[in-house]
């Protein structure tokens, strides 16, 4: 008799112990401190329209999407290369920190932001905002542009361009336009 009960005192004992651990896991709070994927040497493209328009390389990229707001972040540096229909690179990111929340479509890169337009010209700045909705990039850091003929722009705060950095203005006029050899100096002293 014994022999005939044990296996169902046993798979009872069992299954009784399953329902306390899927109550616990049911009361499971998720540490939002900790990514829920983290990848490394990371390439990805982004189609839209049936075009590729956007290439993003890291060396680590890590996903937070249990959170109220979910976003990827770049901790260890980004470069994102905007692409126009032919393909042709038609600007440039790269940052040493970037973060993008997902819903709110709004991207901030952070430490030595450097974004290169096809003709060759360069912005530099410590932060600057992407925000896909209005199709914008902009910043209220010190904004340095450097144009291809060695033309250097310094603007103290609020700069807004298009995605492409084509079309680009700044939102102060407390700025000061020198040649790039006064730039240099500036800098060296």
């Amino acid at each position: 008799m014994l022999n005939k009960a044990l296996p169902v005192l046993l798979m009872s004992l069992a299954l009784a112990g399953c329902g306390g651990k899927v109550d616990s896991l049911n009361n499971y709070n998720v540490d939002e401190s900790f990514a829920d994927l983290s990848i490394t040497d990371m390439y990805t493209r982004y189609y839209s329209n049936n075009r590729l328009q956007t290439t993003v390389t890291a060396p680590v990229a890590d996903r937070y999407s249990s959170v109220k707001q979910p976003y990827l972040e770049f901790p260890k540096g980004v470069k994102v290369v905007f692409l126009d229909e032919q393909l042709r690179e038609e600007s440039s990111l790269t940052a040493d920190y970037a973060v993008y929340y997902n819903k709110k479509k709004l991207w901030e890169a952070r430490n030595n932001v450097v974004i290169t337009n096809e003709d060759g010209t360069r912005l530099i700045t410590e932060q600057i905002f992407g925000d896909e909705n209005r199709e914008k990039i902009f910043s209220v850091k010190k904004v340095t542009v450097v144009d291809p003929d060695s033309t250097v722009i310094v603007g103290k705060s609020g700069f807004e361009s298009d995605m492409a950095f084509k079309n680009y203005k700044f939102l102060d006029v407390n700025g000061s336009v020198m040649l790039k050899e006064q730039y240099d100096e500036e800098i060296a002293e």
